[in-house]
This record gives C-alpha cells, sequence and structure tokens, in this order.
C-alpha cells in the first residue's frame, strides 16, 4: 500500500493492496508456493531501493547503505527460490545506473557493484560452505544447479495449457495497469518523483515478466512473482474519471470471487480435512509403513513413514520429466521401497497425461500380485480417482 501510494491516490493504494491478496488463490498461492515467501523479501528490498533512492537524491554513503540492504534481501529470496534472480539482478543494474547517474567516479561504481553482488550471494555461499563442511558438497551442487537442466520437458499440450492459464491469470492484471500507467505518467507530467517511481516499478514488472518467459511455464504458481508490481501499477486505475474507480473495485471483487472459487474446486478435487481424516482412519488398521506414489504428501506427516526412501514427493517418481533429475533412478528406487514391503500404498487412477509409465507398470505389478484395494475416492470433476492400496498377507 506505501508503494502504491508513490503513484496513485491512498484509497487507489489500499484496493491495489487488496487486489494482491485476492489474486494469489488464482494463481495457486494458497498452497503456499515459495513465491508466497519470497515475493515478501523482493517487495522489502524493491522498497527500500523507491523510497530511499528513486524519490530522493540520496547522498553516496545512503546509497550505498541502501543497496548492501536492498541486495542482502534479493541474497535471502533466491535462496527460497532461484527464480527471484531476474528481478534481483534488475535491481542490481538499477542500482548501478543510480551511482552512474549521481556522477560517481567509476572506480567508486565498481566498488559498489562488487559489494552489492557480494552481498546477493553471501546467503547462497553461506549455504554451500555448511554443506560442503558437512561433506556433502556435490549434493548441493547437484540438488541447486545440476537437477535444474536434467529436469526433461514436459508435453507441447500440457505447456500450452498452462501458459494459457498463466496467461488467463495475469492479462486482466495488466490491462489495468497498462491503463492506470498511461493516465498517472498523463497526468503527472509536472511531478518528477511521481513519474521516476512509474518507471520504476514499471521496469520492475518487466523483469519480473521477462523471468516468467524465460522460466517457462511448467506450473500456474509460476505466475506469482508477476503480481506485486502488476496490482501496484494498477493502482492508479483508482484516479481514472468516467469509470476507473468501478474497474478497480470489480477486479479486486472478482479476484475474490473467483479466487474462492478456485479454492473450493482443489478442495473437491485433492480433499479437505474430513478427507484427511477418512485416509488415516483407513490407513490405521492397522498403523503401518506408508509410501505415497500419487497422492496426498501430508499422509506422511500424520502417519508412519518408515524412511522408505529420501525422496518424499511424489513427482519424483510419477513424473515423466523428472525421471533423470533427482539424483536417484527411480527403477531401482521404486524396487527398493516395494521390496520393504510398506502396509500402504498411495496412488491415483487412471494414469494423468505426463506419468511414467514404465514406472507405474513396475508398482501396479507389485499391487496386483500382493495388495487389495481399501479405500477410492473420486476426485471431483478431474475424473481421476485417490486410491489406497494394502498389504495382503495371505499373498504370496
Amino acid at each position: 500500500m506505501r508503494m502504491a501510494g508513490t503513484v496513485a491516490s491512498r484509497n487507489g493504494a489500499f484496493v491495489a493492496a487488496l487486489l494482491y491478496i485476492a489474486w494469489l488463490n488464482l494463481a495457486g498461492g494458497e498452497g503456499g508456493q515459495s513465491p508466497v515467501y519470497y515475493n515478501f523479501l523482493m517487495i522489502a528490498a524493491m522498497s527500500l531501493v523507491l523510497f530511499r533512492v528513486v524519490l530522493r537524491n540520496p547522498p553516496d554513503n545512503i546509497l550505498r547503505k541502501t543497496g548492501c540492504q536492498a541486495m542482502l534481501l534479493v541474497g535471502l529470496a533466491l535462496q527460497i527460490k532461484y527464480s527471484a534472480v531476474f528481478e534481483g539482478v534488475f535491481l542490481g543494474i538499477f542500482l548501478l545506473w543510480s551511482d552512474w547517474r549521481a556522477g560517481n567516479p567509476l572506480n567508486a561504481i565498481l566498488r559498489d557493484g562488487f559489494l552489492w553482488c557480494l552481498l546477493a550471494l553471501v546467503p547462497t555461499l553461506a549455504v554451500a560452505g555448511f554443506y560442503y563442511a558437512d561433506g556433502h558438497g556435490q549434493d548441493w551442487l547437484f540438488a541447486n544447479a545440476d537437477s535444474i537442466f536434467l529436469r526433461g520437458t514436459r508435453t507441447a499440450a500440457t505447456l500450452r495449457d498452462n501458459k494459457l492459464r498463466m496467461l488467463s491469470i495475469t492479462l486482466p492484471l495488466i490491462i489495468p495497469a497498462v491503463a492506470g500507467c498511461w493516465w498517472g505518467l498523463k497526468s503527472a507530467v509536472a511531478e518528477k518523483s511521481t513519474v521516476m517511481a512509474f518507471r520504476y516499478l514499471i521496469l520492475w514488472a518487466v523483469s519480473a515478466c521477462v523471468g516468467v518467459i524465460l522460466f517457462g511455464g511448467w506450473y500456474t504458481h509460476y505466475a506469482l512473482p508477476l503480481l506485486p508490481p502488476l496490482t501496484l501499477l494498477c493502482a492508479p486505475l483508482w484516479d481514472v474519471p468516467n469509470g476507473g474507480r468501478v474497474c478497480l473495485v470489480l477486479l479486486t471483487a472478482c479476484g475474490v470471487v473467483m479466487g474462492r472459487k478456485d479454492i473450493h474446486k482443489h478442495t473437491q478435487q485433492h480433499g479437505n480435512r474430513a478427507t484427511l481424516a477418512q485416509l488415516t482412519t483407513v490407513m490405521s488398521q492397522p498403523i503401518g509403513c506408508t509410501f505415497v506414489y500419487q497422492g496426498p504428501v501430508i499422509l506422511y506427516d500424520v502417519l508412519p513413514w518408515c524412511g522408505l526412501t529420501n525422496h518424499p514427493f511424489p513427482g519424483h517418481f510419477n513424473e515423466f520429466a523428472e525421471r533423470n533429475a533427482t539424483g536417484m533412478d527411480p527403477h531401482e528406487e521404486m524396487e527398493r521401497i516395494l521390496a520393504a514391503s510398506p502396509l500402504y500404498v498411495t496412488t491415483e487412477e487412471p494414469a494423468w497425461s505426463e506419468e511414467n509409465l514404465a514406472i507405474r507398470s513396475q508398482l501396479y505389478a507389485v499391487l496386483k500380485s500382493r495388495y487389495h484395494e481399501v479405500y477410492r475416492r473420486r476426485q471431483s470433476r478431474s475424473g481421476a480417482f485417490l486410491v489406497v492400496y494394502k498389504l495382503d498377507n495371505r499373498k504370496p
């Protein structure tokens, strides 16, 4: 709200702040995806530069100090997810440009740039140093770098559908943001500070868009980093005469209603507390080791896991694109898990479009010979079923 107040009236800034919260649910943020958390750090970094650098002509020591604080926040954001690097690069370049605009000599600019880059890397270097000191340096390197490039590709149809979904989420923000910027810049010609704030926020939005485009359309929640700058730029719409205020209120209301609708749909598809209670009841007669091939991983928090695998995310097994990206051979790992005879196995039927069918066949060969079905729940309109199989001790 404070940042939006630099380019819009107080009421417009307030509605823009509500718009950001409402739009999180539309992009899958209700699941606690990483941008929900690192957006806060990026907003904090961007706001420091906005209030101390963009809207003022700070002395060198304030500029240097602000850059240090902002880039350290960027470094913390990078430890949550490396996709924050695109916004971090923009912020670093903007700080260097501000240093140059202030008339500082080249050696001073290079010194500041080195310091800011170092601080942005400090959290990552500290974590890497910890793992290397503990003898797991190669594991850290694989998980944070190598695995990204070993990931396969999804089918063209899935990527297209995801990109269209992301576009449907962001386009209702992009259009009013453009309208708000056009009006705000047109009416703020005499206000140099407001024009500078607009340019800064627009460049932030562009850098976030570039990051999303380059990072790809794997999941809907990849659009979450776009929400802070876009909702900020929607704030001036409040001050546009002849309907701007109504449009912004309706946009926010639509975000609330559609977001709640999405949450309801996700609850129907993936279950709620009552579903979890049913599952835990079924899978506690008797208590035994659990393996989630497909299904809610929260089961690992409420039922015995027995350390069957160090890859608890189902996608590491069932997703074809992940077959080479996790540091394990999924066939060998699946064979090892099934040899341990977990009492319960959770899966979904039928197979989904991006599934590793060879792994599924390996699993179901054992399920059909040694297990029997004890629970089945339709996943709402998706047409899939959540199924629990229990080890049958009567079978060899």
